[in-house]
């Protein structure tokens, strides 16, 4: 056979195969839809086809898409800014609205537990003035909720507290006051915060004049907030502000309150484990009854340390 004949050969070979493909190609468009729902579809299964692929080659390829995820995540940084705004615009509604400000309230207690510096740089005063405010608040659970969302806060970002703190123990602690025990807890539970979150000394400073002047239960809770403070404080603070902490708690000793005086008590026991001997000067004025009364409770604390230190040192050793 000549050349020629040979072109045209393979030619009608190549034009045979673009017609049998395009023959192919139109059946599949024309087939009804009703062709794939046939006993063959049903028993399709697509499992033999991946296992063809290796481990290794299904571990590159996750890597691949998480690590192309990661990347997506890392461009697009997470600003919460806006809708704190909203929010707040949201809990700016005071006493109408309750179920949308406990929403708001929840999505800002979500927020609050995130590290996220724009928010609070932009938001911070606007958030802790609401928050105050929303203490003033009709509903009990919309005051307990803001209770919550201060304490996170405090727990999340205590150094932005500095120029606020005498506003917000002052409010946490008339939040004692209220008459729904939720929100009490709510309020003790944020008093303790503060007082393990704000600088021991400027919290001793607010909360003296509070426990000298106030009524119960608030001089209570202010002892109470006071006492803690007194646990993280050190010996040459504490020497510093005796005279500005112990006409309070002998005041208190001679409260009607029962609890404000166990209180007055309990707070001189913590002092007294942190400056020893020291503090006896300062208690010329207490009767030889609650001297004594005094002395037991410091006994008791003392028992108390030791027994938990020496099953401490058992344990140590064990």
């Amino acid at each position: 056979a000549s050349p020629a004949t040979d072109m045209r050969g393979s030619s009608d070979v190549v034009e045979g195969g673009r017609m049998a493909l395009d023959n192919k190609t139109s059946l599949l468009n024309t087939q009804p839809p009703r062709a794939f729902s046939g006993p063959r579809a049903r028993e399709y299964n697509p499992y033999p086809y991946t296992d063809t692929i290796s481990a290794y080659d299904k571990t590159a390829l996750k890597e691949a898409v998480f690590d192309d995820d990661m990347d997506q995540l890392r461009d697009v940084p997470i600003d919460h800014s806006d809708l704190v705004a909203d929010l707040l615009k949201e809990l700016s509604n005071h006493n109408e609205r309750v179920e949308e400000r406990k929403g708001a309230l929840l999505e800002l207690l979500k927020i609050t537990r995130e590290d996220n510096l724009g928010v609070w740089e932009e938001h911070f005063k606007t958030i802790l003035l609401l928050l105050l405010e929303t203490l003033g608040d009709k509903d009990h659970s919309i005051r307990a909720l803001a209770l919550r969302v201060l304490r996170e806060i405090l727990r999340n970002q205590p150094a932005r507290f500095k120029n606020y703190a005498e506003l917000t123990i002052m409010k946490t602690l008339e939040a004692h006051k209220d008459s729904h025990k939720e929100v009490v807890r709510a309020a003790e539970e944020a008093a303790s915060t503060l007082a393990s979150s704000i600088h021991p000394e400027q919290c001793i400073k607010v909360l003296c004049p509070i426990i000298q002047t106030a009524d119960y239960p608030i001089n209570l809770a202010a002892i109470k907030m006071q006492t803690k403070v007194i646990e993280r404080i050190s010996k040459e603070s504490l020497h510093q502000l005796l005279q500005d902490i112990i006409p309070g708690l002998l005041q208190g000793y001679d409260n009607t309150e029962s609890s404000v005086r166990k209180a007055s008590v309990f707070c001189l026991v913590a002092i007294y484990s942190v400056i020893g001997e020291e503090l006896k000067p300062h208690l010329a004025q207490l009767t030889g009854s609650k001297m004594k009364l005094l002395n037991l409770y410091i006994k008791r604390a003392q028992t108390t340390n030791s027994n938990s230190s020496s099953s401490s040192d058992v344990s140590t050793h064990s």
